[in-house]
């Protein structure tokens, strides 16, 4: 590691899984929003500008000769007004139920995967379960962004807030995000194993009747795990040890504590938001696939169900959704999987989730998405240099 001026180093960088590589990645770290301005406005290039998270996305939202942002200076729980917080940027997602929680509140909901930044989380769409509850970012009332001219923008409009609540950093660089809250909740998780059929004729049952629901689909042994999780009162004595994943069990704690799971081990994923009316006929027609092409894969189909939402890029735009993910493991090239499952996923009026692999262009995602030309026009307002489009978003945003 070698810095070449005050606040910026030259790095090796990879994202979590090691999908998209940056060998000598230049990273600005700006104390303020004040510095971070006038990184955007003075960036001359060549490259991108991109902060970049935890780097927890699986498509390259980064190139080799970008500069990345790294927003570890923009953290924390900035204000509370009513039930409205305004969180930091870059603050992870791990650390916020801690300090929501001293505030007697809590996020509505939230995945499975604690380690995103807040910004990386709601610029992707990133989503847990819920029949009637949405993503991170359907929680979003307002956005503070620097644009691509380096102008601190505070976005809090119908129309504005509905182009960034999904935007992959197309817009500018966040640095505050103004999210709902609830007060604070617990919640019970029950994990239990069983056969394909009867996990999928109890499914719209669980829907109605728990939180949160959701089953992983395990190839190798053609058996699910079905997960439900129940508001309670948050427990004076919490039980929160996990279940080891294709195990029964249960614990409890506040939510911020049992939403989360555990990932150590490292993988590449796909995934499609699929109408909620179509997603059982499309699991049947992925699972018949995998059991064809792939029986002997470990790694599971993950099937979500969550409310629809207003935002311009998301893929819950519009409806219930359910989502199907498809995992391989991260030294594995996963396209010979994603090349035969995706077009199933397609077929039945799927869109892919924006931070994992997927291999639309342009022209198939603006058929996807009624707004998508209002969004590329927009991202030309806020950059009309196309300061934050690397080659692989200026081939689908330009």
């Amino acid at each position: 590691m070698a810095g070449d001026s005050a606040g910026v180093q030259l790095v090796s960088w990879q994202n979590w899984s090691g999908s998209v590589r940056c060998p000598d990645a230049r990273i600005e770290r700006p104390a303020d929003q004040a510095a971070l301005a006038d990184i955007v406005a003075g960036h001359p290039g060549p490259g991108a500008l991109r902060a970049y998270g935890s780097g927890h996305s699986f498509v390259p939202f980064w190139a080799a000769d970008d500069t990345l942002i790294d927003l570890g200076n923009l953290t924390g729980l900035e204000s509370v007004s009513g039930k409205v917080a305004r969180i930091a940027a870059g603050t992870p997602l791990h650390a916020i139920g801690p300090l929501l929680a001293a505030e007697g509140l809590a996020l509505a909901n939230m995945g499975d995967i604690d380690r995103q930044t807040l910004a990386g989380a709601v610029a992707t769409g990133t989503h847990g379960t819920g029949r009637r509850l949405g993503s991170l970012s359907a929680q979003v009332v307002a956005v503070e962004l620097v644009d691509g001219r380096g102008t601190l923008r505070r976005l809090d409009q119908a129309d504005d807030v509905a182009a960034a609540r999904v935007a992959l950093g197309l817009l500018g660089v966040m640095t505050a995000i103004e999210l709902a809250v609830v007060p604070s909740y617990g919640l019970h998780e029950h994990n239990h194993l069983e056969g394909v059929e009867a996990c999928l004729e109890q499914l719209e049952l669980r829907l109605g009747r728990h939180r949160h629901h959701e089953f992983w689909w395990v190839p190798r042994v053609d058996r699910c795990i079905a997960k439900t999780l129940d508001a309670i009162d948050v427990p004076a004595q919490p039980r929160l040890e996990e279940v080891p994943f294709g195990e029964e069990g249960e614990r409890f704690g506040a939510s911020w504590q049992i939403f989360p799971s555990t990932r150590d081990l490292k993988f590449n994923e796909m995934e499609y938001a699929v109408p909620v009316a179509t997603a059982p006929e499309c699991f049947r027609a992925v699972r018949n696939r995998m059991l064809r092409d792939f029986p002997k894969l470990m790694w599971p189909v993950e099937y979500r169900v969550l409310a629809g939402d207003d935002g311009w890029l998301s893929p819950t735009v519009g409806g219930e959704v359910a989502t199907l993910s498809i995992h391989q493991a991260a030294d594995v090239d996963p396209r010979p999987l994603f090349d035969a499952i995706e077009p199933i996923l397609r077929d039945h009026g799927g869109r892919p989730h924006w931070g994992k692999q997927h291999s639309l262009d342009g022209a198939a995602l603006a058929t996807l998405y009624p707004k998508f030309q209002d969004f590329c026009r927009y991202r030309r307002q806020l950059d009309p240099e196309g300061r934050f489009l690397t080659p692989y978003l200026a081939e689908r945003f330009a």
